[in-house]
């Protein structure tokens, strides 16, 4: 079936509601599954991979294994990387613009393809980011150029296998002297909509209409539509 980028991005954000996400972090992912479709990497099909992990949200989803200035190590616990993207890169992006470079480290964490929408918005700041990760059969590379929304992805063959309990993401960001002008997303795309997998979007659906249950079983407790003998 065919959608379009305000389609993709209000379903997934209803979806994220349903799935007990903050308000403000409904929008953050959201928006970050609408850049992946952009940019030509299902990020439709790659958040129905996430599913497993988002819906078994943890009580503590991450924490802080070790920092220092220019560095910060992170252990997400299993549970996917949109669970602690958003506050963690903004931390190294804060160390990297005020020492000139910052490591990240995410440990014991699923679908990092999902990381690189973060990326994105620190490059687009000024900085040039790295991100580098592995799964069974390959290593992968991304490479933000500072100023640019679109990174470079390589990949190449895997040698030896990756401890699934051992899935982890470094990124690097370092500030170069200058940088250049952000490319705009292609109209074309915009305008022609994408094709996503009908039973992907119907699982969205599922999580979404949470929302509508959850909203129903607060009005009956507080009477929705009803009034007092004052009025």
């Amino acid at each position: 079936m065919r959608v379009s980028l305000n389609e993709i991005q209000v379903m997934c954000r209803k979806a994220f509601e349903g799935m007990g996400f903050a308000i403000g972090d409904c929008e953050d992912a959201a928006e970050l599954v609408g850049w992946l479709q952009l940019q030509g990497l299902d990020g439709v099909g790659t958040l129905e991979k996430a599913l497993l992990y988002l819906q078994a949200e943890a009580a503590q989803p991450y924490t802080l294994c070790h920092e220092e200035s220019a560095l910060l190590v992170i252990d997400a616990k299993g549970q996917s990387v949109l669970r602690c993207a958003a506050t963690v890169v903004e931390l190294a992006v804060a160390k990297a613009m005020r020492r000139g470079q910052a490591e990240l480290r995410i440990q014991h964490c699923h679908n990092r393809l999902l990381l690189l929408g973060y990326l994105s918005r620190a490059a687009v700041q000024g900085l040039h980011v790295q991100a580098r990760w592995a799964d069974a059969r390959q290593c992968h590379l991304a490479d933000f150029t500072a100023g640019m929304q679109c990174p470079e992805l390589r990949s190449e063959a895997q040698l030896g296998g990756v401890d699934a309990a051992e899935q982890s993401v470094t990124v690097l960001f370092s500030r170069p002297g200058q940088t250049v002008a952000a490319i705009a997303s292609p109209q074309r795309t915009l305008q022609q909509g994408f094709t996503v997998n009908e039973h992907t979007w119907q699982r969205l659906k599922q999580l979404a209409e949470h929302i509508l249950v959850e909203s129903s079983d607060a009005s009956r407790r507080h009477g929705a539509g009803g009034g007092n003998d004052a009025d």
